[in-house]
């Protein structure tokens, strides 16, 4: 392949792969699926599957919702990429780029790798946009997603990404992040573009909002390894430093970016300025960012990065910005940031950048210097920095007077902690400026304050006197006391003996709190000096402790003890706060009444005493045994052991350890219950600890080990003897002895705590940390054998409480395993029997459903054990003590059920380990009711479910008996709910001790485990409920009949009902349910207004039959059917409530039942008849409810009624309508007389003689007064009435009429009756009143006048009724649109009809519309108008309705017609005003969409032939509007119409304008889409279109004929043959006239450029040259035309036609003017763009030739003195021809033409002239103009050719060095010619050597370009020349080559060469400036230094720029200029 075939092959297009398949469709790449499985799936499978994901993902990010209409429309589903232009495909992308940016937040999800495979396979972004998407996949390089995106991707070669990816994309793989690194490194990467795009990522995102955790993860991760790289090998690169901080500032200074955005940050950042010292700009830079405010960081974070990267930039004094202060002032907590910063990390340096920031506006940062100024801790530097800066902005004018009080308030602040720092820095200042002495003088009032806060000891000595006499005299009493207690902590003893000099005046300013707080410090310090402590204890004892302290506060001495005392007791290496002095303080004074120290001071007056080794530490025990007797005797025992358990946990070591020490004392002393207490509360408060390994810790099991003694005085702060005190509290408790009292284990949820619970929760904790396996074995051994011994016989009871709890799983195990040893240990013992362990097996079944594995396992191998241990044993075990005081109640298994059931169990051992489920399937199967099973199974089955119960009710725990219960759950047998009956019986009374213990519990656990209860309710079980023994039945009823007083009694009504939902009641009998909704019904009294709702719509789902119905009734009826004046019953108080109370009942009944689903029964009616009867009866006694249920009982009846069809039934059950009347004349509630109408209308169905009779009177009143009132109830009288009477009155008036207008006008005043009332109906109830009336009118005759009559509404102010004329014209819209298309149709007929006449009417004096006759004199004389318009929107409506019916074609077409001749009509100047026009031809419009093409067809061929020309005219414009819609298949039909219309058309072409515009329009629009069959009748028009249009002398029409011609041969192709010429002919004549315009013009060049599209071989030479030398002659008029018509030529004519012509037409082209010469060029270069590749090698001597004449062309032109810039412009215009030949050519054939052209401009005319010749320059000139076009449009491929040249050009620059050639023509371009080779090579044809054998005569022609007579752009062409040559190399020994003579160039004696090669200097480091930083050294110091300091300013200036440019790089150089 050629190097030009494969340059072409790369720019192939995208789409190449689509075009050339043999499906033409594109690859089955897909992300989700594997290509195999891709290809299955079609477009709409995917796009429904994006649907799916995309819905998914807008509920997660609405943000997506921005891609929806371009992406996952339909409207995107129909996007074809390949058929946008580059501008919608540009915009696109955009839209795809921020789509697939937002989706790679969701890659990780299944919803978006849906979008991202729509994406895929229909926007092919994984080949247009693969850089995008690699971008995205990126965070995501080690996930599975990477390799499914890489696979697909198709990466173009040019782009940056191919290279490192594009071998990774066969084998597919995730990535490692070191690869993505190295990849995007500047030493891989030196165009820094994967680099930028990669740490631009967080920017995008964060403008795009769309930051998310996995994409700033990848972004961190990479930044940092990529400067951990540059460390590791040869340093940062310079571009990575450029990159990353552009993208850290942007990223920083982006406002609400977030936290996560600023901590993804703040890692690379730090390691970079750790890595490289910045430049001062950039690291300013980075530092204003960090202070950006509203960034959304976190302002801990940004402040602690601003603090560290300051810290690594020692010696920085740049500031932090201008507006730095301000900045800082908007973080908050700043104070204590900066405070927390200095306490942890120092940052000295850092913090006085910081801070002098601060200080630079004190009144803005007031709080944060004060806080900051009086931290302890200030290093000194920082204390003077503030004094200065705050006495200079004190002292300073341009401070305010409020920035002056508080520099004054600040230093004042100050001073007091750093006095000598601010007297120093105050004298330093006032040597240099004048400082306002008034800054450092304290007030008086202040002093006392100061020197008490002073660090010199003798003035807080004065300051002590001096304030507690500053509180004598009542001055700032809050302050006195507040600098007093904070003196008490005062470590010197002069000021602490200055505070208790007058100890009743310190007692009564602190008193005993605020003492107490304030001496506390000093008590609990780390280092206590003794003396001090001794002050303190003298003043206590003396004053604190005194009656009258302890009269107020008589727990003060417990607070010392507690607060002061305590930590100071435990003796230590390094603490001994309290020495024998001290101690003896203790002993008396105020001391004796503090109960705790009473037995423990001798003990420390006496271990201080000793001097014997170890005699403290032993004191240690005895203070601690001491401690514990106080503690015992104390009477706050409880008090006292909660403040030791508090010490345990302190982080004061000696308080810690003491509390350890005396709590193991404790236990180890106390007994009883007392001591199982403290055991358990000790245990529980150090469970914390059992994270922490101690195996290693040796003699643990001791309880005071003389290693832990000693330890606890040597080493106090170890954390080896903390734990060892853990390990000393622990190995207490083996000293813990059982209660005598019996411990129940398994007694679940008691709440009762006693000794025997507290004992279990001390058994369980023990035994945890003894299974913990972080004890020493021996101390773990200890505690469990300790344990076990006193378990005795109890221990597996024990086992089983820890594996039937919420312990973890590791303790169950342990547990179980225990168990199992438990267990097997007895079957060694030789007891006849054995022990049978059947008590303990439920137990087992709850470890057997555990959750974990190895817990189900562990509790197989004890079932297993039990099993084999004692077959036939009567021993069994626990049997009286398993659940305590309920044990009794469990039921044992008899051996052989034992034995059998445990079998059972076994068998399926493997499964129930594996699937912790599976018990419940084997209990099911095993239990449940088999058929065909014997007797003895049964009895089997029931006594495991009655033992297995038993155990549920005895062991009183909620999540046990749960366990046990879903056991059971699906168990079907009778036994269940027998045994489980009990338990819910116990429930009724809330009294019991079963309902007291539920209630206990939580509300879901209550729920969940009556749930199971309620369970064994089921329709299986009917047989117990029918069982009246059982007692089941009774439960049910008692649950819901009784007073919901409790939660747990509404709970068990709940339920129960929901289990009768659940099937149950389906089950019952007849009689049960009745008895059942009865007992429901009178329940709902008693409940609350919610739970009634609720019991009432579970009523409802219990079904009744009618008999049940009526028998409810009946019962609940029997308080109204007896008399009220009975004698009453005693005990019948409320019988006067009972009728009340029976309706109520009723109402609920009533309200209950469906009653349309219910079948029609007379005799339930009767029921319901009675129900009506006795309410009359008794209407005056009942209370409430009477009307409601008269309505709710007529609603019944009538639904009954309804479904009743035989009138004999009614007869049988004696109904009648009377009561029916009674009702409605009784009461006064219209709902009820409505209700009451309607049965009467139902029952004039069955008995209508009786109705009529009754009813009428009634009826009529009723109807009179519901007409007007807005419910459904009287609409629904209404409709009845107008049902029966409007039948009649429509036969009357059928009667009268003989036709349809008759009928019309017959009805006009019966109809207006009720279209005039339209306004006064309610607005929602009208349309239905009218559709009503419509339906018993009669539709087919009275739709249309009544819809006709409405619209009349809209045209009179009466009849609009104050509404818009839109909402008048909707009801009789709304009307028509509620019946049948069919009478729609009818209507549109007759509407139309109707227009019609009323246009005719408004010419005419006798009237003959039917709304003509509703005109009156009296109205407006616009209305015919106004009828017009209405009745014209109210057809528009109809039409719209219509819309895509299927309609009767006959009246459509008369519909139509009418419509068209009434269009013609509306020009009437009456009408051309208004708006009927318009609307007439909407409505055309609207009933064409009605019509069938043919029958369309058929009517415009009958107005074109028959119609007036008005007529004729609007046929054919609704003609050429509708005929390309017509269907292919239905238009083939049609040819005859439509040839037919043609010729009529075709006909009227020389007619007036509007006919021949219409006819043009016909003709153009049958053209645009004619089927085959059409073309004979188009080309029969063709002559006399082309005759007519000269003659036409409208503009407009011509240019329409011509658009008509072009469509025509277009379309027509061959059959225009006939008529070449004519129409040639015609455009020449009109191209050519003077008189056409220039639309006309363009008109005709499109004819002739769709002739030679069409019929182009078939137009001959002479013809071409015509069309030729036009269209060159029209170039200087419309270039742009000119040039479309030469490409149309180009691309249709053949080479061989074309080209001999065009070489013809060079002859006469070439002696005329610019512009026909570049028309010509312009048509050449077309020609040869678009020659066939086969035509041209045959061709190619000729055109070679002719070529070798055109680029002469240069010398012809100068002879004629054409201007040289023509001369140029023309000559590229022949070159790019030239170019346009070289691209058809190979390199075969190329290089033979190269030469010859070489030889053409060096050799040919050489011989014997003179290298200057002017013709020989010429020739040169031409050929590197021809060489320059091959260079820029070849780049590297035509490189190679420079090597033809390049000895030419070698002799050419040395005759330029010694002048023997001046040309500066050919001087430029020459080194332009070599510059761009230089430019475009890339390694093709430079070499290291070339460069150097070339540069000697490139460097002499530097100083040809010093004349300032060049031009400036010639000046630039050895610069740009050497500039190039440096770009392309990378050779240090070309480069330094180079720079060396250019910089021996810059010593020349002229300075204008110095400058010149000063430029070219420049520009040569301005090319390639990284490889030349080596050469700075002899650059700078050898030449630069030298220039700098010339004499010339030109020079001088120009070296300062070459300097500048290298400094840029390299920073300052000024070291190589000194």
């Amino acid at each position: 392949m050629s190097s030009l075939a494969a340059q072409l092959q790369n720019i192939a297009s995208l789409d190449a792969e689509r075009l050339t398949s043999k499906y033409g469709s594109p690859t089955s790449k897909s992300y989700l699926f594997p290509p195999k499985v891709a290809s299955t799936h079609d477009l709409d499978s995917i796009f429904a599957l994006a649907q799916s994901g995309f819905e998914e993902l807008l509920s997660l990010d609405p943000y997506m919702s921005e891609f929806e209409d371009d992406l996952f429309s339909e409207k995107a589903k129909r996007t074809d990429r390949m058929m946008l232009s580059k501008e919608e495909n540009e915009e696109l992308d955009l839209v795809l780029g921020r789509c697939l940016r937002r989706l790679g937040k969701w890659i990780g999800i299944l919803a978006g790798g849906k979008c991202i495979e729509w994406l895929v396979r229909r926007f092919r972004v994984h080949e247009m946009n693969a850089e995008i998407l690699l971008q995205v996949f990126l965070p995501y390089h080690e996930s599975p997603n990477f390799p499914r995106i890489l696979a697909i991707l198709t990466i173009p070669q040019n782009s940056p990404y191919y290279a490192p990816f594009f071998p990774l994309i066969k084998n597919a793989q995730p990535i490692p992040r070191s690869y993505i690194t190295t990849v995007i490194s500047p030493a891989r990467d030196k165009s820094l573009h994967l680099l930028t795009d990669v740490a631009g990522m967080v920017e995008q995102a964060i403008k795009e909002k769309v930051v998310y955790r996995a994409l700033l993860t990848f972004w961190t991760a990479t930044m940092v390894d990529l400067l951990e790289g540059g460390n590791a090998g040869k340093g940062v690169h310079e571009g990575l430093v450029k990159v990353m901080v552009e993208a850290f500032v942007i990223i920083l200074s982006t406002p609400q970016g977030g936290e996560d955005v600023s901590a993804a940050v703040y890692p690379p950042l730090v390691l970079l300025t750790r890595s490289v010292t910045l430049a001062e700009e950039a690291f300013q830079a980075i530092l204003y960012a960090l202070l950006t405010p509203s960034s959304g960081a976190n302002p801990s974070q940004r402040m602690l990065t601003l603090l560290v990267t300051l810290n690594d930039r020692p010696g920085y004094n740049g500031g932090l910005g201008e507006n730095a202060a301000e900045h800082l002032s908007k973080v908050k907590q700043l104070d204590h940031i900066l405070i927390a910063a200095m306490e942890k990390y120092g940052f000295e340096a850092s913090l006085k950048v910081v801070f002098g920031t601060m200080l630079e506006d004190p009144e803005l940062h007031v709080k944060n210097i004060r806080t900051i100024i009086e931290y302890r801790d200030l290093p000194k530097s920082l204390a003077g920095l503030a004094a200065s800066i705050l006495l200079r902005l004190g002292s300073s004018g341009a401070s305010s007077e409020d920035a002056k009080d508080v520099c004054k308030s600040l230093l004042a602040n100050l001073r007091e902690r750093h006095p000598s720092i601010v007297d120093s820095v105050y004298v330093e200042a006032s040597a240099t400026a004048q400082i306002d002495h008034q800054l450092v003088q304290k007030p008086a009032d202040e002093s006392a304050f100061l020197n008490i806060y002073s660090a010199d000891v003798s003035s807080r000595v004065q300051g002590v006197k001096e304030v507690m006499e500053l509180y004598q005299s009542g001055i700032d009493n809050d302050s006195a006391v507040s600098a007093l207690v904070a003196r008490l902590g005062d470590l010197d003893e002069l000021v602490i003996q200055a505070i208790y000099q007058d100890p009743e005046q310190l007692l009564e300013i602190t008193f005993v709190d605020k003492y107490i707080a304030g001496v506390k410090p000093t008590f609990w310090s780390t280092s206590p000096k003794p003396t001090i402590i001794g002050h303190h204890l003298r003043y206590i004892s003396s004053t604190l402790l005194t009656e009258k302290v302890l009269s107020k506060y008589p727990n003060t001495g417990r607070q010392v003890f507690q607060e002061l005392v305590f930590p100071c007791l435990l003796s230590t290496q390094k603490r001994q706060p309290i020495a024998k002095t001290e101690a003896l303080l203790l002993l008396g004074g105020g001391f004796k009444s503090v109960p705790m120290l009473s037995k423990i001071v001798p003990e420390i007056a006496k271990a201080r005493g000793e001097n014997e080794q170890g005699s403290s530490a032993r004191s240690n025990l005895l203070i601690a045994s001491a401690l514990s007797e106080a503690t015992i005797s104390s009477s706050h025992f409880d008090e006292d052991v909660t403040y030791l358990l508090t010490q345990l946990d302190s982080t004061h070591a000696s308080s810690r350890l003491l509390a350890h020490l005396t709590l193991a004392q404790l236990i180890t002393t106390l007994k009883g219950e007392k001591q199982i207490s403290v055991a358990v509360r000790v245990l529980h408060h150090i469970q914390s600890k059992r994270d922490v390994s101690l195996r290693e810790i040796d003699n643990a099991e001791e309880l005071f080990s003389s290693i832990y003694v000693d330890a606890v005085y040597r080493k106090t702060n170890e954390s080896r003897t903390a734990e060892r005190a853990t390990l000393s509290l622990l190995a207490a408790t083996t000293k813990v002895i059982r209660p005598s009292t019996k411990v129940t284990w398994l007694s679940g949820d008691s709440a009762h705590i006693g000794t025997a619970s507290v004992y279990k929760a001390l058994a369980k904790e023990i035994y945890h940390w003894s299974n913990t396996g972080l004890l020493p074995n021996s101390l773990a051994q200890n505690l469990l054998r300790s344990l076990l011994a006193q378990l005795g016989e109890d221990a597996l009871l024990f086992f089983a409480s820890i594996w039937t709890s919420r312990t973890s799983v590791a303790l169950r195990t342990a547990s179980l395993r225990h168990a199992l040893a438990f267990v097997s240990a007895y079957s060694g013992i030789k007891i006849q029997q054995g022990i049978d362990f059947q008590i303990m097996i439920p137990s087992v079944l709850i470890a057997l459903q555990d959750e974990a594995k190895a817990v189900r396992s562990a509790a197989m191998a004890v079932l297993r054990a039990m099993a084999s241990n004692a077959q036939s044993s009567e021993n069994v075990y626990a049997l009286d003590t398993v659940y305590g005081d309920k044990s009794d109640t469990v039921q044992l298994l008899k051996s052989s059920d034992r034995t059998k059931y445990l079998e059972v169990l076994l068998e399926s051992e493997d499964d129930v380990v594996i699937d912790r489920n599976r018990l419940h399937t084997i209990h099911t199967s095993a239990l449940g009711h088999q058929h065909g099973k014997h007797r003895k199974d049964s009895a089997h089955r029931r006594a495991v479910i009655g033992c297995l119960i038993s155990h549920i009710e005895s062991y009183r725990s909620i999540r046990e008996r749960i366990i046990l219960l879903k056991l059971l759950q699906n168990v079907d047998d009778i036994s269940v709910l027998r045994n489980v009956l009990p338990l819910l019986s116990a429930l009724e009374d809330d009294r019991t001790e079963e309902a007291t213990w539920l209630s206990s519990l939580t509300n879901n656990e209550r729920e969940e485990y009556l749930d199971l209860l309620f369970s064994a309710f089921r329709k299986e079980m009917i047989s117990v409920l029918a069982d009246q023994q059982a007692g089941a039945w009774e439960f049910m009823l008692s649950v819901i009949k009784g007073r919901q007083a409790s939660h747990l009694r509404k709970q068990l009504r709940d339920i129960s009902l929901q289990r009768m939902i659940d099937g149950l009641y389906r089950s019952l009998a007849s009689n049960q349910k009745v008895e059942y909704v009865l007992a429901l019904i009178e329940s709902i009294h008693d409940l609350a207004t919610e739970d009634a709702l609720t019991s009432t719509k579970i009523l409802e789902q219990f079904d009744l039959d009618t008999s049940s119905i009526a028998e409810i009734i009946e019962q609940l009826s029997e308080p109204l059917e007896t008399t009220v004046h009975r004698k009453k019953q005693k005990h019948d108080e409320n019988e006067e409530d009972r009728p009340t109370v029976a309706v109520l009942d009723l109402t609920v009944l009533i309200e209950s039942r469906r009653w349309n689903s219910l079948p029609g029964d007379a005799t339930l009616v009767a029921s319901l008849m009675s129900i009506l009867s006795s309410l009359l009866a008794k209407r005056q006694v009942i209370n409430q409810g009477v009307d409601y249920l008269e309505q709710e009982v007529l609603a019944a009846i009538l639904a009954l009624v309804e479904k009743i069809k035989d009138p004999q039934e009614i007869g049988r059950a004696n109904i009648g309508i009377e009561v029916v009347i009674k009702v409605i004349r009784a009461s006064t509630n219209p709902r009820t007389s409505q209700r009451a109408l309607l049965v009467a209308a139902e029952l004039a169905r069955l008995i209508p003689e009786a109705v009529l009779h009754n009813v009428m009177p009634i009826f009529t009143f009723m109807g009179a007064s519901d007409f007007q009132r807005d419910d459904a109830y009287s609409f629904g009288v209404v409709e009845k009435t107008v049902s029966r009477i409007v039948p009649v009155m429509t036969k009357s008036l059928k009667d009268k009429a003989e036709s349809t207008l008759d009928l019309y006008n017959e009805s006009l005043t019966f109809l207006s009756i009720f279209t005039d009332m339209a306004g006064r109906l309610p607005k929602h109830r009208t349309l239905p009143f009218f559709v009503h009336l419509v339906k018993s009118l009669g539709p087919a005759d009275f739709l249309s006048p009544v819809c006709m009559l409405l619209v009349d509404r809209a045209t009179t102010k009466a009849g609009r009724s104050g509404n818009p004329i839109s909402v008048v014209l909707e009801l009789p819209a709304g009307l028509a649109g509620a019946f049948d298309v069919s009478e729609r149709i009818e209507v549109l007929s007759e509407a139309v009809n109707e227009l019609s006449r009323l246009v005719q009417d408004l010419s005419k004096t006798e009237k003959g519309a039917f709304l003509s006759q509703t005109i009156s004199e009296n109205d407006a004389s616009d209305r015919p108008l106004k009828q017009i318009v209405h009745l014209l929107t109210f057809t528009l409506a109809l039409l719209e309705q219509l819309r895509g019916r299927s309609c009767d074609q006959p009246i459509v077409q008369s519909v139509v017609r009418n419509l068209i001749q009434m269009a013609a009509a509306t020009i009437q100047p009456i009408m051309a005003s208004t708006e009927i026009p318009q609307n007439v031809q909407s409505a055309l419009a609207g009933a064409m969409q009605l019509l069938s093409a043919e029958n369309f067809l058929a009517v415009v061929l009958q107005l074109v032939t028959d119609g007036s020309n008005q007529d004729m005219i609007m046929a054919l414009d609704t003609f050429s509007d509708r005929v390309s819609l017509i269907k292919s298949e239905v238009r083939g039909k049609c040819t005859k119409f439509i040839a037919d219309i043609l010729k009529k058309a075709a006909a009227t072409l020389a007619d007036s304008t509007a006919s021949t515009k219409a006819s043009l329009l016909a003709i153009k629009t049958v053209a645009a889409s004619a089927l085959p069959a059409e073309d004979s009748a188009l080309a029969a028009i063709v002559p006399a279109l082309v005759g007519a249009i000269s003659k036409m002398g409208d503009t407009a029409n011509t240019i329409g004929g011509l658009e008509l011609v072009q469509s025509l041969v277009r379309h027509l192709n061959s059959r225009m043959i006939p008529y070449v010429q004519s129409i040639i002919t015609l455009s020449l004549t009109l191209i050519m006239s003077p008189k056409s315009i220039s639309t006309v013009t363009k008109s005709s060049f499109s004819v002739l450029s769709s002739l030679l599209e069409v019929v182009s071989t078939f137009i001959s030479p002479k013809q071409l040259t015509t069309i030729l030398r036009t269209t060159i002659d029209h170039r200087p008029k419309d270039p742009t035309l000119s040039l479309s018509v030469s490409n149309t030529i180009s691309k249709r004519m053949r080479t061989k036609t074309l080209f001999p012509v065009l070489m013809d037409l060079w002859k006469t082209v070439q002696d005329e003017q610019e512009e026909s010469m570049k028309a010509f060029f312009d048509l050449l270069r077309l020609t040869l763009k678009n020659a066939s590749r086969d035509e041209l090698p045959g061709m190619m001597k000729s055109v070679f030739a002719f070529f070798l004449d055109i680029l002469d062309l240069r010398h012809r032109l100068q002879l004629r003195q054409v201007d040289t810039i023509i001369i140029n412009d023309i000559e590229d215009s022949a070159i790019g021809s030239f170019l346009e030949l070289v691209t058809k050519l190979n390199e075969a054939t190329f290089k033979p033409l190269f030469i010859r052209l070489y030889d053409w401009a060096v050799i040919d005319l050489a011989e014997g002239k003179a290298v200057d010749d002017g013709r020989l320059v010429e020739r040169k000139i031409v050929l590197l103009h021809v060489m320059m076009g091959l260079l820029v449009k070849f780049k590297n491929l035509l490189s190679p050719y420079i090597a033809t040249l390049l000895p030419h050009i070698q002799e050419l620059l040395p005759a330029y060095a010694q002048g023997e050639i001046q040309d500066e023509a050919l001087h430029s371009l020459l080194l332009d010619v070599l510059g761009k080779s230089f430019e475009v090579d890339e390694g093709s044809y430079w070499t290291d050597a070339l460069y150097l054998t070339l540069l000697p005569n490139l460097i002499s022609q530097i100083p040809l370009f010093a004349s300032s007579s060049t031009s400036n752009t010639s000046s630039k062409a050895i610069a740009n020349c050497l500039g190039s040559m440096a770009g392309s190399t990378t050779s240090e020994n070309v480069l330094r080559r180079l720079n060396t003579s250019i910089c021996l160039v810059t010593r020349s004696d002229n300075p204008k060469t110095r400058v010149a090669a000063l430029r070219v200097l420049d520009n040569v480091w301005e090319n390639q400036v990284d490889e030349m930083v080596s050469f700075v050294p002899e650059t700078v110091s050898e030449f630069l230094a030298e220039l700098l300091e010339d004499e010339s300013k030109d020079v001088e200036i120009a070296a300062r720029a070459v300097l500048a440019r290298i400094e840029k790089v390299t920073g300052s150089l000024k070291e190589y200029l000194e």
